[in-house]
């Protein structure tokens, strides 16, 4: 009544399948290496380089939302260029770094922290400021960078 099915051909298919299904992972996940993405890093040093109204010489700066209350900011290292009709370029100087970050930490009643913009390899190429502490960050060919912008910050007064 029970028929017993031969696992010797079954198992050595499942055997293929695994190896078969291992090397698609492994191809995968080193495609996965070779990424032109970059990514923020979180740090204190990066919040205090705002907090303390430094601006980085070699950095062209830019700003989402509206100007006198941005969104976010971000400094872009001088051998990159910015993709993105989103991110307004502005002359940056510590009393100007002194009055946005005030605003953005007072009106919007929000945490906004730093954050280092890295490329694939870990390197620095930049700084975020926000209270979003995340965004997609790509790399392309001849150094041009996308940032994706922060979104408007809720409105609800609640830190």
């Amino acid at each position: 009544m029970i028929k017993r099915i031969s696992m010797i051909g079954g198992a050595a298919d499942g055997f293929i399948f695994g190896c078969l299904f291992v090397a698609l992972m492994l191809l995968l996940v080193s495609g996965c290496g070779a990424s032109n993405y970059g990514r923020l890093q979180s740090s204190r040093e990066a919040t205090e380089v705002f907090n303390q109204d430094q601006v980085i010489s070699d950095y062209t700066y830019y700003y989402s939302g509206f100007q006198t209350i941005p969104y976010g900011i971000i400094g872009i290292d001088n051998n990159y260029r910015l993709r993105s009709s989103h991110w307004k370029r502005i002359d940056m100087n510590p009393t100007l770094l002194n009055q946005l970050t005030y605003r953005m930490q007072n009106v919007y009643s929000l945490d906004p922290r730093g954050s280092w913009i890295l490329d694939p390899d870990g390197r620095r190429v930049g700084i975020w400021y926000s209270s979003q502490l995340w965004t997609k960050v790509k790399l392309s060919k001849n150094n041009q960078i996308v940032v994706i912008t922060p979104k408007p910050p809720e409105l609800s007064g609640n830190r």
